[in-house]
C-alpha cells in the first residue's frame, strides 16, 4: 500500500476543501426567500388594507372625506452573490516538506422590493362608494356565516314596504316599527334554522308565455339546452313548460312548515309575500321605487320577490361611524356627529345599540394587543383584540368593501413607486 506523505496530503486537503466550499455555494436559498417574502408581504398588505378601512371610519365619525390606496405592484429582485479563496504554503522544516493551507468562502443574498401605490380618486371610486351595494352581497354575507339581520341591517333601507333606519349625520331616523319587528322574526327563524339567505340555483321562467307540452319539438328542446344557460321546466305537473334560466341567484327560504306557523305567517305579512311561490323562495331584487309597487298605478298585491333598497357603501361607513368612541368635548365642540338623537333612539328601543355589534374605542396612547389601530388627530382609535364580536363586526365591512370595490384598471397612473434596499 503506498504511504501517504505531507507532500500528498496538503492539495488533496485543500481540493476537498475548496470541493465543499463550491458544492455550498451551487446550493441557492431563492425558494426560502421566497416563500418567507410571500407571507410577509401577504400579512403586510392585509394589515395596511383593514388599517386603512378603519382610519377611513373613524374619517366618517369627524365628518370628513374617505380615502383609499391600492398597492397595485409588488415586484422584487434577488441576488445571490457567492466568493472562495484558497492558500497553501509549503515550509521546508528538516527532511520534509509542511504544508500549511487555508481556506475561506463567502455566500451573500439580498432582497430589493419595489411597491407601486395607486390612488382611488376621481369618478370611477366616487361611483362605487355612492352606488347602491349589489343586492347578492346580502346572500354572500350571511353564506360565510354572518347573521342575516346583521347582513340585512348593515346594507338594506328598505324591504318592499318596509322601511328600516335612516342613517343622517345630522339627525338619526329610527324607521318603522313594523321593520324592528320583521328584523327579530328574521332573527328567530334564522336562529331556529328555519330561514335561510344564500345564492340558490334555480330555474327562473324567462317569459311570461309557457308552451304547451305537446307543441314542443326534440329540436327546439336541444337547441334550449346546448346554450347552457336556459332549459324548460313545468310548473303544472308537465302540461305545460316554461323557457327558463339556469343560474345562481340570492334569495331567501323559509322552511315550508314554518310558513304555517304564527311567525312565519306574521313575517311572510310583514314583507308582504306570497306563500305560494313557485319556487319556494323568494328572490332578492333591486327596489326600483322607496315603496308599493314599481309601476304607478299597479295593485300592491303579496309579491313573489323581495325588493331590497341598498345602501351605499359610503352610507354604510357613515353606520360604521356611529360605533366609533369619541371624546365627549369633540361632539359638544361638532367636531364629530352629534349623536344623541341615535342615543335616544336606543334608549326608547327603537333601534339595536351597534356598540353591541362593533366598538371602535379611542385612547391616548398606543394600545397593547390591539386587533387593529390607527392614530389620528392625536390619538389612537382601535378595536379590541378579545373583542371578537367587534372583530366580526369589522370583517364584515371588510367583506363588503372587498364585494363591492373593483381593482383599478391596468395603467392607472401610479403616484407613488417605492424601492427598499
Amino acid at each position: 500500500m503506498e504511504r501517504l506523505t505531507p507532500e500528498s496530503t496538503g492539495p488533496a486537503v485543500l481540493l476537498s476543501a475548496l470541493l465543499i466550499i463550491a458544492s455550498g455555494c451551487a446550493s441557492t436559498r431563492g425558494p426560502e426567500l421566497v416563500v418567507n417574502s410571500h407571507v410577509e408581504y401577504n400579512k403586510a398588505i392585509s394589515q395596511v388594507l383593514q388599517e386603512e378601512l378603519l382610519l377611513n371610519v373613524v374619517r366618517r365619525r369627524f365628518m370628513e372625506a374617505p380615502q383609499f390606496l391600492n398597492v397595485s405592484s409588488i415586484s422584487t429582485n434577488f441576488t445571490t452573490s457567492a466568493g472562495v479563496g484558497a492558500g497553501a504554503t509549503a515550509l521546508d522544516v528538516g527532511t520534509q516538506n509542511v504544508w500549511n493551507t487555508s481556506v475561506d468562502g463567502s455566500v451573500s443574498f439580498s432582497d430589493s422590493p419595489t411597491v407601486t401605490i395607486t390612488p382611488r380618486q376621481g369618478e370611477v371610486i366616487a361611483r362605487q362608494l355612492h352606488a347602491p351595494v349589489r343586492v347578492d352581497v346580502v346572500a354572500d354575507l350571511s353564506g360565510a356565516g354572518y347573521p342575516v339581520d346583521f347582513a340585512l341591517k348593515l346594507l338594506v333601507e328598505s324591504v318592499n314596504n318596509l322601511r328600516g333606519p335612516d342613517l343622517r349625520f345630522d339627525e338619526f331616523r329610527s324607521g318603522q316599527a313594523e321593520w324592528r319587528e320583521a328584523m327579530e322574526l328574521i332573527l328567530k327563524l334564522y336562529s331556529d334554522g328555519r330561514l335561510i339567505v344564500d345564492r340558490f340555483k334555480w330555474n327562473d321562467p324567462y317569459n311570461d308565455y309557457p308552451y304547451p307540452a305537446a307543441s314542443i319539438t326534440p329540436q327546439m328542446w336541444i337547441t334550449t339546452l346546448s346554450t347552457g344557460e336556459r332549459r324548460w321546466k313545468s310548473y303544472d305537473g308537465g302540461k305545460t313548460f316554461s323557457i327558463t334560466t339556469n343560474e345562481m341567484a340570492p334569495a331567501i327560504w323559509l322552511d315550508p312548515e314554518a310558513r304555517n306557523t304564527a311567525d312565519g305567517q306574521r313575517l311572510m305579512e310583514l314583507l308582504n309575500v306570497q306563500s305560494d311561490v313557485k319556487k319556494r323562495a323568494w328572490m332578492l331584487e333591486s327596489a326600483r321605487v322607496v315603496s308599493g309597487s314599481d309601476f304607478e298605478g299597479q295593485s300592491d298585491d303579496p309579491r313573489s320577490a323581495l325588493k331590497l333598497r341598498m345602501r351605499s357603501l359610503y352610507n354604510v361607513l357613515n353606520f360604521y361611524a356611529y360605533a366609533v368612541q369619541v371624546p365627549r368635548e369633540d361632539e359638544e365642540s361638532g367636531r364629530a356627529i352629534d349623536l344623541r338623537s341615535y342615543r335616544a333612539a336606543v334608549e326608547r328601543g327603537e333601534v339595536e345599540d351597534i356598540s353591541e355589534i362593533l366598538a371602535i374605542r379611542c385612547s391616548d396612547t398606543k394600545p397593547a394587543n390591539a386587533f387593529q389601530a390607527v392614530q389620528y388627530r392625536g390619538r389612537w382609535f382601535y378595536i379590541r383584540d378579545e373583542d371578537l364580536v367587534s372583530k366580526a363586526g369589522f370583517n364584515a365591512l371588510y367583506d363588503t368593501w372587498q364585494l363591492s370595490i373593483e381593482a383599478p384598471k391596468a395603467g392607472t397612473r401610479p403616484v407613488t413607486t417605492i424601492q427598499v434596499n
